[in-house]
């Protein structure tokens, strides 16, 4: 596992250790999460792996949806990892289609991976049965919900838009009942299978843009789900977590999937960048994204396209 990652922590979720990465938790945000590594003499340039919507289950294809070939192209695209050897590997959402067994198929592949991998969680990664839902996150070996890691003078901030939603708890939990009732007040006219970010996790991300700011650290921001450009995948609550974030000059990009045709945008300053999906193709689509001070280079592998974004 790459050196230059570790430290994981978040809400009441204690610490986790992989590496040296930093990763910055709510309730110890003003407090915590101090360096390990000495990013003083920062790395002008590093690249990480993206990958979005591999999307495996056990059933047949259907349409451009070829649920047989994904641990094929996973297991391909693990081989080429392993030789460029990114610095880390970040998967956007919806690593299964359905059910928790379907975890185990692909988790076999990518354990294989010689760079470090992160998940952020998608809506078909909580397509399981009830009792297995608040296992997703252990089961994908991330410290929680939504986290951040720093990668030298960048910081990466995974979020969870299942936060509110019909389906990422389990329905005999008061916090589904209480999203199903925000649902019906206020998001009932959207989509079913997207989600928002909640009230604790906005607070707790605003904190995060302060401490980066006055951390004078570079930010991406993960999400399965998009924000911009308007799109019927976005978030329900896009607008709002867009005029958050507006703001802060040290958000360089938005990084999500859930589109599977991709998609860009950028307002503010800020890149909104949807990969395409692993999924939709009998070839591959994922990427490796090299980050400088003053671009961001996305090189496209199979479906997915090559951009080079200039940041503010």
């Amino acid at each position: 596992m790459n050196s230059l990652f570790g430290d994981l922590l978040k809400i009441s979720s204690g610490l986790i250790c992989r590496g040296t990465l930093v990763v910055l938790a709510a309730a110890h945000l003003s407090a915590t999460a101090q360096n390990v590594a000495d990013n003083s003499s920062a790395k002008s340039n590093f690249t990480l792996a993206v990958i979005a919507d591999c999307q495996y289950a056990e059933q047949p294809d259907n349409g451009k949806r070829l649920y047989t070939l994904c641990p094929d192209k996973l297991q391909q695209a693990v081989a080429v990892l392993n030789a460029k050897m990114p610095d880390a590997v970040i998967h956007l959402g919806d690593f299964i289609d359905k059910d928790f067994k379907s975890f185990d198929r692909l988790l076999a592949i990518t354990d294989k991976l010689e760079p470090p991998m992160y998940h952020v969680l998608g809506n078909h990664d909580f397509s399981v049965a009830d009792e297995f839902k608040t296992q997703v996150v252990r089961k994908l070996s991330v410290p929680a919900r939504y986290y951040a890691f720093d990668h030298f003078d960048w910081r990466f901030i995974a979020l969870d838009g299942n936060d509110v939603s019909t389906y990422g708890w389990p329905e005999n939990t008061a916090k589904h009942a209480e999203n199903m009732a925000l649902y019906h007040a206020k998001y009932s006219q959207q989509k079913r299978w997207n989600g928002a970010l909640g009230d604790e996790q906005l607070v707790w991300l605003k904190q995060a843009l302060d401490k980066a700011t006055r951390e004078n650290k570079k930010v991406v921001l993960l999400s399965h789900f998009p924000i911009f450009p308007v799109n019927m995948h976005n978030l329900w609550n896009a607008a709002a977590v867009l005029e958050l974030i507006k703001p802060y000059k040290v958000v360089k990009a938005w990084f999500s999937g859930h589109n599977h045709d991709g998609h860009y945008g950028t307002t503010e300053g800020i890149h909104f960048v949807t990969f395409h999906a692993m999924l939709d193709t009998p070839d591959t689509a994922f990427s490796f994204v090299t980050f400088s001070p003053s671009q961001i280079v996305i090189k496209g592998q199979g479906r997915q396209p090559s951009m080079q974004l200039t940041i503010r």
